[in-house]
């Protein structure tokens, strides 16, 4: 009789403890889901992954690019910009012009062989426009 106990007792708290949400999300729309997940990053600035395609496209593998962007304070929008960046520029090295500190890194926009602007000025007199558009340009040695 205990042992029958014991093991309704078992069943009942593994029933309880099972979280619906994770059945949902197993059960749902996968391709919405998706659409989700893939749009979510970039709620606060979904022209930006578009940009960075673009940079991309104009940039090849072993370049080295610094991202300049609205907000230069690292919890105000550069974190997202910088981690966004080094996602979508595969095989490209994104230096950061500010570190977690909002201390600057002016050493990187000197070493960088692009600059890639996002809704920001910078005037640069070393430096050309190699691409503009979607808000942005890249500029470059």
């Amino acid at each position: 009789m205990h042992r029958r106990a014991a093991l309704l007792l078992f069943i009942a708290l593994a029933v309880l403890s099972i979280d619906p949400v994770i059945f949902s999300v197993a059960a749902g729309n996968r391709a919405k889901l998706h659409r989700f997940f893939t749009v979510f990053p970039d709620r606060q600035y979904p022209e930006f992954p578009a940009f960075l395609d673009d940079v991309r496209a104009h940039t090849q593998p072993g370049d080295s690019i610094a991202v300049v962007m609205p907000s230069m304070a690292w919890e105000s929008g550069y974190r997202y910009a910088y981690y966004r960046a080094a996602y979508f520029l595969p095989g490209r090295e994104v230096l950061p012009l500010v570190r977690p500190d909002d201390t600057a890194v002016p050493e990187n926009f000197a070493r960088a062989k692009y600059i890639a602007a996002w809704h920001r000025n910078v005037q640069d007199p070393t430096r050309h426009i190699v691409w503009s558009g979607r808000g942005g340009v890249l500029m470059g040695h």
